[in-house]
Order: C-alpha cells, then sequence, then structure tokens
C-alpha cells in the first residue's frame, strides 16, 4: 500500500460557458464535479499504474462527505477520513468554451483544529506501522495546527525505513528539520518563495538541489512547467526535457510526475528510465482533463520522446 497524504483537500468544480466578461449574465453550458488536492490526484494516477494507493485526508460538511463518497465510488479508492469541524473547501474553475482560457476562484483555507491535527498524526502513525511501501506528502497545509504534520510524518516513516515523497510549499516545506524525505519535489516559483527570490537562476536552482543532496534526500526535482526540469539524483544532476504538446489540462501535471516517480522508484529503475516514466506520466495528465486520469500505454509511448541530458559533475 502507498499512504498519499493531502492535508488541504477540495472540491474541484469546473463550470464550462460561452465566451464571457465580468459583469455579465453569464449560463454555464456544462458542470463536472471530481475531488481534487494535490495527494488525491497522486493516488489517482498510481492506480492507473497498477499501484494500491490509500489517499489520507481531511473533509468536513456536506461537502466533504460528496469527496469521501466519490473517491470511493468514482475513483475506487479506499480513503483514510479524518473528519473536521470546518467544511472542505471548493476550487470553482471558469472554463471557456472553444478556448485554452481558464480561471480560478478559490475558497478559504478550513481552520483545521489541533485536535484534528492530532487526529490525523495518530492514524497514520497506527497505518505506517502496517503494510505501507510508500508515503507520499502532497500539497499546502491550510492552518497553524497542520503546519508540522508533514516533517512528523517523515520522522515517523524514515525510522520505519519507508521511502518518502514530498511536494509541499510555504510553511509546511519550512518546518522541515531533522528527517528529510526521499525525494523533494518543488516548481520553480515555489522554490523561489522558499529562497526568498523574486526568481532563479540555473545557479540557485543547482544549489538547491545539492543542499538537499547535503540533507540525505536521494533525489531531488525542480519543475517548471513546459520547460526543462532540473533533477539531482544519489547526487548525479540531469536535465530532462519534455516534447511540446497542446496541453489540454496541466493541473495536475506534477502530481502525475510524483506518482510515476514512486512507481519507478519502487520498481528500482535505473536513473534515466525512471526520470522518463516520471516525465511522461506528467505530459500524459496535461492531455487530459481530469487531474491524474493518466493511461499506461500513453505514459509509455511518451516516456521514448522525454530527452534525458546527464550532467557533468560540478555543474
Amino acid at each position: 500500500m502507498i499512504l498519499c497524504v493531502t492535508l488541504n483537500p477540495c472540491l474541484d468544480k469546473t463550470l464550462t460557458v460561452p465566451p464571457w466578461s465580468p459583469g455579465t449574465l453569464v449560463r454555464g453550458t456544462a458542470i463536472r464535479n471530481v475531488v481534487g488536492g494535490k495527494g488525491n490526484n497522486v493516488a489517482r494516477a498510481l492506480r492507473r499504474l497498477g499501484r494500491r494507493p490509500r489517499p489520507a485526508t481531511f473533509l468536513g460538511g456536506a461537502t466533504g462527505a460528496w469527496c469521501e463518497a466519490a473517491l470511493r465510488n468514482d475513483d475506487g479508492l479506499d480513503p483514510l477520513v479524518i473528519p473536521t469541524e470546518a467544511p472542505t473547501r471548493v476550487i470553482l474553475t471558469v472554463r471557456t468554451e472553444s478556448s485554452s482560457e481558464q480561471t480560478a476562484f478559490f475558497d478559504p483555507d478550513p481552520a483545521i483544529t489541533s485536535p484534528e491535527a492530532e487526529a490525523m498524526l495518530e492514524r497514520l502513525e497506527q497505518a505506517l506501522a502496517g503494510d505501507v511501501e510508500a508515503l507520499t506528502l502532497s500539497g499546502s497545509s491550510p492552518a497553524a495546527a497542520t503546519h508540522g504534520l508533514y516533517s512528523d510524518l517523515i520522522s515517523l516513516a524514515r525510522a520505519r525505513r519507508i521511502p518518502v515523497f514530498l511536494d509541499t510549499y510555504g510553511p509546511a516545506l519550512e518546518a522541515i528539520w531533522g528527517f528529510w524525505p526521499t525525494a523533494m519535489q518543488l516548481n520553480r516559483r515555489e522554490a523561489a518563495a522558499h529562497l526568498r527570490k523574486p526568481q532563479l537562476s540555473d545557479e540557485d536552482v543547482a544549489g538547491l538541489l545539492q543542499t538537499w543532496t547535503k540533507h540525505g534526500v536521494l533525489c531531488g526535482i525542480i519543475t517548471d512547467g513546459p520547460n526543462p526540469v532540473a533533477i539531482a539524483i544519489r547526487g548525479r544532476r540531469y536535465r530532462a526535457i519534455p516534447p511540446r504538446i497542446r496541453a489540454v489540462n496541466p493541473i495536475g501535471s506534477g502530481d502525475s510526475l510524483l506518482a510515476g516517480l514512486v512507481d519507478g522508484w519502487l520498481q528500482q529503475l535505473e536513473p534515466e528510465p525512471l526520470i522518463r516514466q516520471a516525465m511522461a506520466c506528467a505530459v500524459a495528465n496535461a492531455l487530459v482533463w481530469d487531474a491524474g486520469a493518466i493511461e499506461p500505454a500513453e505514459v509509455a509511448r511518451w516516456a521514448d520522446q522525454i530527452e534525458v541530458e546527464p550532467l557533468p559533475r560540478g555543474t
């Protein structure tokens, strides 16, 4: 089993509308609801890859109840749910017909309480004592009570020799200390915020990957949308160049990349095939609308089109 933790889930509601402008009355032509949150996307992609993921997340109110039922009935998953008094947030994406334009509106983050955060930690500590082969920690932390959860979970998992794959930013990332994950992933914008810089140079990226390596991180990845990805695996650096595609929806591509990384890591793939698989999962995700709805045949097809360049040592 692979535990996929999300501290800040959501109901992703997509409303498709005709061309519009602010201030006008707009009638939607279609609506689509799926359970969002980065770890839930990772779980969805891992299941498509033939793994046995279990999402673990906070859910509250009527929206949370809908999300739990959808994870079970639509996605075929068995979520570990910590109930919260605060309702699960909704993200409304307005998609304009016959164009690539979309605008997302986010509810405020839920106010997770300290007892609820403690309940999550206790349930996951119990779960980690079972047949867990990997742990993924994805997305932001919604409240002060949850900021340190990822750090606590890393220490629990590493003490049990369970590999940990981390994709977070903001307060949850700043709280990491002592034990570090097996693998870390950030996008370039998140990395710039972490380093408190308006933007990153290639030297900044190389320095950050080197810092992670010194902390014992075996695999570091910094993505940049459709641009080349910077990767360090066991101290050796690579550049991975994805093919140019006409994306349908890039949301969830980083989560699918992480799922491909986890799957390849558990297969003990060598670095270059591992990178190709992870990147191909991101490409396959960008070509469909629902996050994490990748197909293994598409992943295999795109893997051959990922260019992987080993970089000279010291660069």
